[in-house]
């Protein structure tokens, strides 16, 4: 039992995935019960089917990874609804499973794995053709593995939701890009036919839309800036009649079908066909109508986010006569995107982004001055008991209070973070003072600031302070960031381990 201990512990500390935790697992409940086959299942209850996701066979029995098969007939749901984590007759017990009867299954265990929200991720098993002799203190093992697996499972469940919110981010960010874009360019153009221009360039580039009409209007009508788009010239005065019957001249978005038949008719010379989509994109101040852009899509659907994007950039495009005004609203809003970008909304600390890129900053100027760094790593021992027992309104409240604390004992020119959920960093410089022992100055201020009462809404709340490690530096090339962090880590995971035996 040691040595499975210790190679299960060598293996969980070296794992840096599911599978590289799960195959080794797999090897010992195999060791541990001789069954031919240990395998790890997932199960999308929603579409009913379970899948082989690693597996590991010794003998005969093959079960090969990637199987799909009903979760509805599969012995893991028989067990799991039976609550049976071992039977040593399967024909006996479930006769009539056609799964076990077609692999020939005498003995099978089971044991169901649940993600930390209480969802059905899947079940470790181990199933063998013949009876094998299964001791029952097995399940304390199998109950030490799905709870490891679990503890991953859910990590890298988390870590792909992350994922997926960082890939639609970045698509959104795309678009507000584009919109910004337009926004710079309606700010920086200092007349409207080169600004019409602009943006005909800038939409034809995308894919969606195939062409763009540039136009401005001049004594009553309308004069096309492009000479070989003259055939379009009737389509947008008629889409301008429909616009003004609005309040002012708003945005139209029309089918190429569109009721009106003088539409059809000044379609129809433009060689466009009948699915295309058309949006009159105009820039004017009232009922003044200075100029605008006819969009011209192809006959695939406009998707709800370039339409939104188009709104936006057409709503820039109206204000380009309040110049001023519009400069003060961007200038605002990429401030906000700035901060957003770079700090934690909940504390409104630096970011982890932010204070790796101003610790190369504040390392290559200490490198060059011969000034001592000191990077000061902070965990807030026990904050998940604070959770757990007050809610996440208090704890969102006792970071906020931490990250003040944290900010009263930084100096001027010392760099204050928040790295992770319950972490944060402090980077402070000497500027050429000597401190006898600066490292555990700095640890004990941080401690101090951060351990007694914290007056929270409604709750007085004791603290017992957290787990700091500070290291130092000095040198002429400047060291990687990360490196220094994950140094200061260390640091902090060592004094973490001394409270720990102090309070057993």
């Amino acid at each position: 039992m040691v040595d499975t201990l210790e190679y299960l512990a060598n293996s969980v500390s070296r794992a840096n995935n599911l599978e590289e935790l799960t195959r080794p697992m797999l090897e010992l409940l195999e060791k541990m019960t001789h069954l031919e086959s240990t395998y790890l299942t997932t199960i999308d209850e929603a579409a009913g089917v379970q899948r082989i996701l690693y597996s590991r066979n010794m003998g005969d029995l093959n079960i090969p990874e990637g199987l799909l098969v009903p979760w509805s007939d599969t012995l893991c749901k028989r067990a799991l609804d039976e609550k049976s984590f071992l039977t040593r007759d399967v024909p006996g017990v479930w006769g009539d499973s056609e799964a076990a009867a077609a692999l020939g299954l005498q003995t099978y265990l089971s044991s169901a794995v649940y993600t930390d929200d209480g969802e059905l991720y899947g079940t470790l098993c181990g199933a063998s053709a013949k009876e094998v002799d299964v001791s029952p203190d097995v399940s304390k093992i199998l109950e030490l593995f799905t709870r490891l697996i679990s503890q991953q499972a859910s990590r890298e469940k988390v870590a792909r939701e992350a994922t997926e919110r960082a890939l639609a981010a970045e698509l959104r960010a795309r678009e507000m890009q584009f919109v910004a874009e337009i926004g710079a360019m309606c700010l920086s153009a200092s007349e409207l036919p080169t600004l019409l221009r602009g943006l005909t360039r800038s939409f034809t580039a995308r894919n969606f839309w195939q062409g763009a009409v540039p136009f401005v209007a001049e004594r009553g009508s309308t004069r096309l800036l492009q000479d070989d788009q003259a055939p379009y010239h009737e389509l947008i005065a008629t889409m301008l009649g429909d616009a003004r019957a609005s309040v002012g001249f708003q945005p139209l978005f029309v089918k190429a079908n569109y009721a009106d038949p003088l539409i059809q008719e000044a379609l129809a010379l433009t060689g466009q066909s009948e699915k295309s989509l058309l949006f009159l994109m105009s820039a004017a101040s009232g009922d003044e109508l200075l100029g605008g852009v006819l969009l011209i899509g192809g006959e695939n659907s406009i998707s709800d986010s370039e339409q939104a994007m188009v709104q936006s950039c057409w709503q820039i495009l109206t204000l380009f006569a309040e110049r001023h005004h519009e400069h003060e609203l961007l200038e605002a809003a990429n401030a906000t995107l700035t901060l957003h970008a770079r700090h934690d909304p909940l504390t409104q600390l630096p970011n982890r982004r932010y204070l790796v890129d101003e610790m190369k900053r504040l390392l290559g100027h200490a490198a060059r001055t011969r000034e001592t760094v000191y990077v000061a790593f902070v965990d807030l021992d026990n904050f998940k008991v604070i959770n757990d027992t007050h809610g996440h309104d208090v704890g969102d409240d006792f970071l906020q209070e931490i990250a003040q604390r944290l900010q009263s004992t930084a100096r001027s020119g010392d760099l204050t973070a928040r790295y992770g959920g319950d972490e944060f960093i402090l980077v402070a410089v000497n500027h050429g003072e000597q401190i006898d022992n600066a490292e555990g100055v700095i640890a004990a201020r941080i401690t101090d600031a951060m351990s007694g009462t914290f007056v929270l809404p409604g709750l007085d709340l004791q603290y017992d302070g957290p787990s700091v490690g500070v290291i130092s530096w000095q040198g002429n090339e400047v060291p990687d960031a990360d490196e220094l962090l994950a140094s200061a880590d260390k640091a902090m995971y060592a004094i973490k381990q001394k409270r720990r035996k102090k309070h057993a």
